[in-house]
């Protein structure tokens, strides 16, 4: 089979879209196009996610969708946490396709080349970054580590990344010099659990030392070459260099952000999905941060509806939320998942979960427009990083807020100054010191909120 276009098709969390980076790399290096449509394409490749149940639906509809249009024509490869965990679903709807696992990425070209099937894995070998940089527009994701020390009872994930390997400090560094090189001015520093990273190499925890290092590559005379953002930690595992870490963010060139989820505001829930911290070690840990990083953004997960969730405990939660103030909060209702603990618990009926989830939500639309309200009628300094809905921009601010600027008004890897001029619960709008709002049209400002002062 010639093949010399492929189509990447990507799903789920960062740590997914970094493996695709790494996948199209790699193709490109031995002489393949990467192509952004998939009728264009010899050889199609899903990264999936399974992280939930629904998810899950998604992913086997998307794969059985693809395989009855193109399975005849096209070389199928599906990728990610669903080939690994649970490949006969991918086989039951498109049994002649390709399975790669997460931790063999880096060997894409082997599924693509020959149609050889990647699931077992080496404990002891660990993917490469790419070999050349690969970014979207002036951002890019940089994998850190995958796998994790932990053992939640609700988690799928453990069985498609198993084993906890990272990147070594040099090499990624290097990497990151690379992206600088090439006009990316957001690093996203991502993993499956990034306080983890360093413990299999090193023997220690390795994060702080990890920043420092790359801080010093992005810095520059006159401020930043690019900007870090520091992907999701288990709280557990960060709290023995919790200090160190707070210090190392006070630097300039990091987000002052941090992705710590809760998951539930009741310590008696938490010791059901075997979480090993309490709510008070939780919450010391946000006003910690606060406290040494003014205006840090505390972004978290919550998953509504776990066994052993009552009434009592979800009201923990939802006082949690209101105390805390997070700025971000992705909110899941559970669903169990093959071969866990938590599957086997008596579970909370779905009409319950489905409540308590509408009820959690409203809450949180109405803290997060209470924090980003604040800031309007404020200066912010903001680095222009992606291409929003219908022309706009999207920019982020020192802590990490998402900002909408009106079209045309920026350019993709700039740094300007705006003023806060609305807000919604999700996100500022904003635009730059010295365009006059009345520039930007009636229909532009009723649509993009910029109306909302």
């Amino acid at each position: 089979m010639t093949v010399t276009r492929v189509y990447i098709e990507t799903y789920g969390c960062a740590l997914n879209h970094a493996d695709s980076a790494i996948m199209s790399s790699v193709l490109a290096s031995r002489g393949y196009t990467i192509v952004d449509s998939i009728e264009d394409a010899d050889v199609i490749i899903i990264n999936t996610c399974t992280v939930r149940l629904d998810t899950e639906q998604r992913m086997v509809k998307r794969i059985k969708e693809v395989w009855r249009k193109y399975g005849k024509s096209k070389r199928i490869v599906i990728a990610g946490c669903l080939a690994k965990a649970q490949p006969y679903l991918v086989k039951r709807v498109a049994p002649g396709a390709v399975l790669v696992s997460p931790g063999n990425v880096h060997r894409i070209y082997l599924a693509v080349e020959s149609g050889t099937e990647l699931l077992v894995e080496d404990p002891l070998e660990r993917k490469r970054l790419p070999p050349r940089p690969w970014k979207h527009g002036v951002v890019a994701e940089v994998v850190i580590q995958e796998g994790c020390l932990s053992d939640c009872a609700f988690c799928i994930t453990k069985f498609a990344r198993r084993y906890l390997r990272s990147q070594p400090i040099e090499e990624i560094v290097d990497y990151v010099k690379k992206l600088v090189e090439a006009g990316v001015v957001e690093i996203r520093l991502t993993g499956q659990d990034t306080a983890t990273y360093g413990v299999d190499i090193y023997g220690k925890r390795m994060l702080p030392k990890l920043l420092e290092e790359i801080a010093s590559v992005v810095e520059s005379p006159d401020g930043c070459k690019a900007y870090v953002r520091v992907g999701m930690m288990s709280p557990d595992q960060a709290l023995p260099f919790w200090d160190e870490l707070l210090d190392i963010m006070s630097h300039p060139c990091i987000f002052k952000f941090l992705h710590i989820p809760v998951q539930s505001g009741d310590d008696r829930v938490l010791r059901v999905m075997r979480r090993e911290y309490t709510v008070d070690e939780y919450r010391r840990m946000v006003y910690e941060a606060r406290s040494k990083l003014p205006g840090v953004t505390i972004a978290t997960d919550i998953i509504v509806g776990h066994p052993g969730e009552d009434e009592e405990a979800f009201e923990n939660t939802v006082r949690l939320v209101e105390e805390l103030l997070f700025e971000r909060v992705h909110l899941a209702q559970y669903t169990p998942r093959p071969r866990t603990l938590a599957a086997r618990l008596p579970q909370v009926p779905d009409p319950v979960k489905k409540e308590r989830s509408r009820r959690l939500q409203r809450v949180i639309e109405d803290v997060g427009y209470r924090v980003h309200a604040s800031y309007v009628g404020a200066n912010a300094l903001l680095v222009v990083t992606e291409e929003g809905s219908e022309g706009t921009l999207v920019a982020r601010t020192h802590n990490y807020m998402q900002v909408i600027l009106p079209p045309g008004s920026a350019n993709l890897g700039s740094t300007i100054e705006a003023k806060i001029v609305g807000a919604t619960w999700y996100d500022l709008r904003a635009v730059p010191v010295g365009m006059d709002l009345g520039a930007v049209s009636v229909v532009e400002q009723r649509e993009h909120g910029y109306c909302r002062v």
